[in-house]
């Protein structure tokens, strides 16, 4: 009954989250922020529930990202038509917000028959490599940072910062597999899986770093004052954790 207690406050803040994200992004009435941001995901609960529905969800999580790289290598054509319509800007904060959610639902509830924990120190996990790719690649592109990795999207950042945070997410991976007592035939696959998330991390940065560009904006909004708005905290999350379900599905990690 805990736990069930516990989905209905994660489902409760997500749709909160939902509303007050399309009535920002979209500028619409209260009243049609509520239609996009309740109504018709709530449509979709029942949907979710069955396992083939929820990888569909998954699925089209990551044709979204495949897609957004190829807007990084193309940058800035072709991407000024994400912006004009707002109707787009919804569809993509679906993309970019169901399958997070799916991802988020499905890592916590890995492996909770036998370990109610289980599932919430997985997802703590992956969290934690996705933050130390961060800020490791902060920390290394500012003290080292010289090649630019995107110049036209991000000058700021470089091939030396991803690097550094590939360097501390390894220190996680390396604590992680140690701590959560991972088999060890499941070594290889789970570090290269983890490369992936950091390489899906750095592409929702990126893309973030676009949709900013585009608008004309520095930071995506003020709650986060210094931190280059909320936009800033989760768009490595929201790229890297459909990935990593996926991920662990495919390679049977549990």
């Amino acid at each position: 009954s805990g736990f069930i207690t516990q989905k209905r406050q994660y489902k409760a803040l997500y749709v909160v989250a939902t509303i007050v994200l399309m009535w920002l992004v979209t500028e619409q009435s209260l009243p049609m922020a509520y239609w996009h941001g309740f109504i018709l995901p709530q449509s979709f609960t029942e949907w979710f529930v069955d396992n083939q529905a929820a990888r569909l969800t998954l699925m089209l999580g990551l044709l979204w990202w495949l897609v957004a790289f190829v807007l990084l290598v193309i940058y800035p054509r072709l991407s000024k038509e994400l912006v004009t319509s707002k109707m787009m800007m919804v569809i993509i904060g679906w993309l970019l917000l169901l399958p997070t959610w799916v991802a988020v639902v499905g890592i916590r509830s890995m492996g909770i028959v036998f370990d109610h924990n289980h599932g919430a120190e997985l997802l703590l996990f992956v969290l934690l490599i996705i933050w130390a790719a961060d800020t490791g690649a902060f920390m290394a592109g500012k003290k080292f940072g010289k090649t630019k990795l995107a110049p036209l999207v991000s000058p700021k950042k470089t091939w030396e910062g991803v690097l550094g945070g590939v360097a501390l997410a390894g220190v996680i991976v390396a604590l992680g597999i140690y701590l959560l007592h991972f088999k060890p035939e499941q070594t290889t696959s789970l570090i290269g899986l983890s490369l992936l998330i950091v390489i899906f991390s750095v592409v929702g940065d990126l893309t973030e770093s676009i949709f900013k560009r585009l608008t004309g904006i520095k930071d995506s909004g003020k709650i986060l004052p210094g931190h280059g708005g909320i936009l800033d905290r989760i768009d490595g999350v929201t790229a890297a954790l459909p990935i990593t379900l996926l991920g662990l599905s495919f390679l049977g990690i549990q």
